[in-house]
């Protein structure tokens, strides 16, 4: 698949995922609101109803009451009639009313439903307390209702003091406790839409919270996934890179797995098929270089020969800025051999030909010669050196003479690195089996991410130039390649412009670094 569709298909996934979860908050908000609105209206419609119920009580105690005083009964019983019918067709409204604030509560359908648990215990609350004072009201309006309707019938057969007598007897108490007893729903109706409006109110602000939550929780759903999509997108590049790092420090070796299908799946191959060809031409240039620099040797050494025997022919003959010539001529042939046998040293260590002369040294004294040779460079440059070693004599199994090179490689770079006046620390040990070696200075320092290249072979770090030391890259390299052939470790720690500080382990015999596995990598 090709890299802008997966950007699209990426994008488009989180805008579904977005609006799925904008969906569903609207959703939860709309059933939020209409909740609160129903509850409110029932609490409101209840109250206006049991305060219109108790007017219509009062209508029918008055119209109950008129039908006793002298005048036109057959008006009055008529008015009565319509009272009573008045008020049972209001207190079924009433029961209506409730019963369907009762049966209409529900929690939300949606993930925001616990919310309502609270609410819905409140309500039920309500209704199993409410229940038997409704019922009692309604036992109450029964007989009440059947007094009304015998005393009519009393009225309407002009037995008035029967009809009186059933009133005060019957009805009146029945008037009062119905009137006492819609008070007490009317109140307990307040009461709860009181309580129920606060946890309404409690209600919203959770909501507000969840929603405040959810939408967290989105954020972070959101930037998780794209993080994952732009990994993965991404995670090839890395390789690449990775790649490309270790192809400036002479690695060809290079193999890109998993490459996708897209257009950084063609430029891994690409770089794949690039590193092949690398590969081959550094191959080829070893072989040319190390060809060239064996076949120089022949020449040189006649130079050097004819140059000893010019001087020896002619010492007595020659002027001071003849010999001065001839100096120049050996000085540049030591320089020019030198730089020959390391580069044949480097090509032969490349194909791991390292042959070791093992035998039993003086490491302290092998050290000490070394700091004796370089000490024309480190007096030029008025440096001072802090030399502990922790014993006078420590013995160990080496090739001599490779061991001296890379001493020597690593106190002349700690020269030549740093500035006049400063101090190098050489620290020699040793602790059970093992030899260690510190070499410190306060020279200008490697950066950071370049410490990781420096044993690389031709790899000089950026900062170098800075004080136009020249080299050709390979000390450092023929020095490791040295320290691993005797089984041992060569650490650097680093810090720009502070200094810098070589570490060698090594084992102390030749069985131990023959052995391998003493030293955790």
């Amino acid at each position: 698949m090709r890299l802008k569709y997966k950007l699209l298909i990426s994008y488009l996934f989180l805008i579904f995922l977005f609006s799925i979860a904008l969906l569903e908050l609207i959703f939860e908000v709309r059933h939020v609101s209409y909740s609160l609105k129903q509850h409110t209206l029932y609490d409101i419609n209840s109250i206006i109803y049991l305060s219109k119920q108790l007017q219509d009580l009062e209508i029918l105690n008055a119209n109950y009451i008129v039908i006793f005083i002298p005048g036109n009964t057959s008006a009055k019983v008529v008015r009565l009639e319509k009272a009573r019918q008045q008020y049972h067709a209001g207190w079924q409204k009433v029961k209506i009313s409730l019963q369907k604030a009762s049966s209409d509560f529900s929690p939300a359908k949606w993930s925001l439903g616990t919310l309502f648990e609270k609410l819905s215990r409140s309500k039920q609350n309500e209704i199993n307390s409410v229940e038997p004072l409704v019922e009692k009201i309604n036992q109450e309006w029964l007989k009440l209702d059947q007094s009304i309707k015998k005393s009519i019938e009393l009225v309407r057969k002009n037995k008035l003091n029967q009809a009186r007598y059933l009133r005060e007897t019957a009805a009146l108490p029945n008037i009062k406790k119905l009137r006492n007893d819609l008070i007490k729903l009317n109140q307990k109706i307040g009461q709860y839409s009181i309580i129920r409006t606060q946890n309404m109110a409690s209600m919203v602000e959770r909501t507000q919270s969840v929603i405040l939550y959810i939408e967290l929780a989105l954020i972070f759903v959101a930037l998780l996934s794209a993080f994952l999509i732009a990994r993965k997108i991404t995670r090839p590049v890395e390789t690449l890179k990775n790649a490309i790092n270790r192809m400036a420090i002479q690695d060809f070796s290079v193999t890109i797995p998993n490459k996708p299908n897209d257009e950084i799946g063609e430029l891994s191959s690409a770089f794949e098929e690039l590193s092949l060809r690398l590969k081959e031409s550094d191959r080829f240039k070893s072989a040319i270089l190390s060809q060239f620099t064996h076949e120089m040797k022949s020449p040189l050494g006649s130079i050097k020969q004819a140059t000893l025997l010019l001087e020896n022919s002619l010492k007595d003959q020659l002027n001071p800025t003849q010999k001065r010539f001839i100096e120049i001529i050996k000085g540049n042939y030591s320089t020019l051999q030198n730089l020959i046998t390391t580069i044949l040293q480097s090509a032969s260590y490349d194909l791991g030909n390292i042959q070791l002369k093992y035998r039993r040294v003086n490491v302290v004294k092998v050290v000490t010669e070394v700091l004796i040779n370089l000490s024309p460079m480190i007096k030029e440059k008025d440096l001072k050196v802090n030399i502990n070693f922790s014993a006078k004599k420590i013995e160990a199994e080496l090739d001599v003479e490779k061991f001296k090179e890379v001493v020597q490689n690593l106190l002349s770079n700690a020269v030549k690195f740093s500035l006049s006046g400063k101090t190098i620390d050489v620290r020699l040990s040793e602790r059970l089996s093992l030899l260690r070696l510190v070499i410190k200075d306060q020279g200008i320092g490697i950066p950071e991410k370049e410490i990781p290249y420096i044993f690389e072979k031709m790899y000089r770090a950026s900062n170098s130039e800075k004080i136009s030391v020249k080299g050709t890259g390979l000390g450092l390299y023929i020095a490791s390649q040295i320290v691993k052939a005797h089984g041992g470790q060569i650490k650097v720690k680093s810090v720009v412009d502070k200094g810098t500080a070589f570490t060698v382990i090594l084992p102390k015999n030749r069985r131990i670094a023959e052995e391998g596995g003493w030293l955790d990598a």
